[in-house]
């Protein structure tokens, strides 16, 4: 059994059910259109846009009056960074340059803290 939606209201057409038509005055992506009810035909007929007709399911879509059921995101388990040993350096020798490089760090700044803290000190 094959259930085609309308093409204005976009409703559930079943076999058997609508009015299919063929538009002939210009050429159609879709030889033949499938309508649930007169209703549509005409509206469709009328040029009316069905996004603004508040009983269509594109409305009630775009207007979100229908409750539907959304897929939560799954959230992605974040990468957890491990140390691990180069060629030609263990991990004991990293962990030890790295040290270094942060109390390095730290010093280079407070002596260069200091320094221009010396020289608005002279300047005034």
């Amino acid at each position: 059994m094959r259930v085609v939606e309308c093409e204005f209201s976009n409703f559930a057409v079943h076999p058997g059910h609508g009015r299919r038509y063929v538009p002939f005055a210009f050429l159609s992506t879709k030889p033949v259109l499938t309508f649930a009810r007169p209703k549509c035909f005409a509206l469709y007929m009328r040029k009316k846009n069905p996004r603004f007709i508040q009983w269509t399911r594109t409305y009630r879509r775009i207007h979100r009056k229908t409750a539907t059921d959304r897929v939560a995101k799954r959230r992605a388990v974040r990468a957890t960074k491990v140390q691990r040993a180069i060629v030609g350096a263990d991990l004991s020798y990293i962990q030890e340059v790295r040290a270094n490089k942060k109390v390095d760090r730290s010093a280079k700044g407070k002596a260069i803290r200091a320094e221009v803290a010396e020289r608005k000190a002279a300047k005034k």
